[in-house]
């Protein structure tokens, strides 16, 4: 999902995406197709036949990301991958990095439950929820992973906002969609929900930045790139590209998948501005019409 661009970098294009999301993926074995924000209905109903799945990265939108073109796509995106998995079992995954993880949680819960709770620039453990070993999200983790997660601080924080447990484990529509599999405290002692999971729908929310590790590579920062941090930033991306595996969606033509991949475009370096280095920026018509 691309989304919009800051106003401060507006001159390279109307949308961007980071080119590490991208990476992330394709380092997986996956090939990356850039959802435009403010399309119609209809061509985001055509891009969930030929997907296999969604990412959504995270971002700075705060306080516009439920009036956003990427939360009014991400929403229908949402809204479509749950109904036909009610209807006939369909599997498409969602996979909500970070800001991805706080609209997965607004869609669900029906209300804004972020609460300000800051990691920013921190590596953190994980601290694992009853009968995570029977989650689908770490279900076939190696042992050697689990441990790394949750003795050693190898997931990177840059948030400003989060979910309580508590406010978490107060929300029935939130309850009946998510469930917990992984919490985390920032360096104040505050504990935040790190990665959920879906009841049945192949939805997971990650707090973390799992594609930092692997692609940003930056002295400002307290980014990770040791071997721990870099195979336990892999795992998510082979956890996600596995589950998009199973979905039997497709293009309709060689042709046209070839004419939607991210390939067909050039990335920016912005040599570290606004903490982005490699990106893809669109300069795309708006097209609210529904139909």
């Amino acid at each position: 999902m691309t989304q919009e661009t800051p106003s401060e970098l507006s001159q390279y294009g109307s949308t961007y995406l980071p080119a590490t999301y991208v990476k992330f993926v394709e380092s997986s074995g996956a090939r990356v197709v850039p959802i435009f924000v403010n399309q119609s209905d209809s061509e985001y109903e055509d891009l969930f036949q030929s997907l296999n799945g969604l990412l959504l990265p995270g971002g700075v939108l705060d306080d516009q990301l439920m009036t956003s073109g990427y939360g009014r796509a991400g929403k229908m995106f949402y809204d479509l991958a749950k109904k036909k998995y009610d209807e006939n079992g369909d599997l498409f995954p969602i996979l909500g990095i970070c800001q991805g993880y706080e609209l997965l949680t607004r869609l669900a819960a029906g209300e804004d439950l972020l609460v300000s709770l800051e990691s920013n620039d921190e590596n953190l453990n994980l601290t694992m929820s009853q009968g995570y070993r029977n989650s689908r999200i770490f279900g076939d983790a190696a042992d050697w992973i689990l441990e790394a997660l949750q003795n050693y601080a190898v997931t990177y924080n840059y948030h400003s906002f989060s979910v309580t447990p508590q406010d978490f484990n107060n929300s029935q529509p939130l309850r009946n969609t998510f469930k917990i599999v992984s919490t985390s405290r920032n360096d104040e002692a505050r504990d935040f929900v790190s990665i959920i999971e879906g009841n049945g729908y192949p939805f997971y929310g990650i707090q973390f930045h799992p594609e930092k590790p692997i692609f940003v590579s930056s002295p400002e920062t307290n980014i990770k790139h040791d071997v721990l941090s870099v195979n336990v930033s892999r795992y998510f991306a082979d956890f996600f590209v596995s589950e998009a595996r199973k979905s039997n969606h497709s293009f309709e033509s060689i042709q046209e998948e070839s004419a939607a991949l991210i390939y067909n475009f050039n990335t920016v370096n912005l040599n570290g501005l606004e903490n982005l280095d490699d990106v893809y920026f669109f300069q795309v018509p708006q097209n609210n019409t529904t139909h």
